[in-house]
């Protein structure tokens, strides 16, 4: 999972270009979701003014869209989110000048969770503490400077989702990481990552 600081310090020195080509957003999904996550890191830097590692919430935004990409089967696949932050770097050249901004409208549209800052939690508690749970242990591995926060989280739901795992008869093994991976799809699909951090900070606590 580290290989994402690796791409977020690549990407701080890819901002500076100026030509006049217009880029076009791949169509291919991998390149899509790498190129869309390339755009929120140079918006981000180009918001704040600023080069070098992100905060972490624009980290989040940025990793959002392989998220997005490696939940496209109903199941979180991580070998999929490798792939795209990997290809994040070797994209950023040729996107992160000219008028790149001009894609940022092509990326909403193909992203639409991306756009959501109000994310609601689903209504069943235990899918509620899942897919806040697998949300927080995922960025607390793939983003830096979260593991405080994060791991606050993730420790006062694991607490609340035993019982209620044990009543719905799910036990540890391969069951439960199937019902994780599916429920860190679903929050994918809520909105914007910490934005679910903050709903699920509201209802459980932080």
């Amino acid at each position: 999972m580290r290989v994402v600081a690796a791409t977020m310090t690549t990407m701080a020195l890819l901002l500076a270009g100026c030509g006049e080509k217009t880029p076009v957003l791949p169509t291919e999904p991998l390149d899509r979701a790498a190129a869309c996550g390339v755009l929120e890191a140079g918006s981000a830097r180009e918001a704040l003014g600023m080069k070098g590692e992100l905060p972490a919430e624009a980290q989040a935004r940025v990793l959002h869209y392989a998220m997005l990409y490696a939940s496209e089967g109903g199941s979180f696949d991580r070998t999929k989110f490798n792939a795209v932050s990997k290809r994040m770097p070797t994209l950023s050249d040729s996107l992160l000048k000219g008028k790149w901004q001009t894609l940022r409208p092509a990326c909403a549209s193909a992203y639409p969770p991306a756009q959501i800052a109000t994310p609601t939690l689903p209504p069943k508690p235990l899918d509620a503490m899942l897919q806040c749970y697998t949300m927080a242990d995922f960025l607390r591995t793939a983003s830096t400077g979260t593991e405080d926060r994060y791991g606050l989280l993730t420790s006062k739901l694991d607490s609340k989702m035993t019982p209620a795992l044990r009543a719905a008869g799910i036990a540890n093994g391969d069951a439960l990481t199937a019902r994780k991976n599916s429920a860190l799809a679903a929050a994918a699909q809520l909105g914007q990552p910490v934005a679910v951090i903050k709903a699920c900070e509201a209802k459980f606590g932080g």
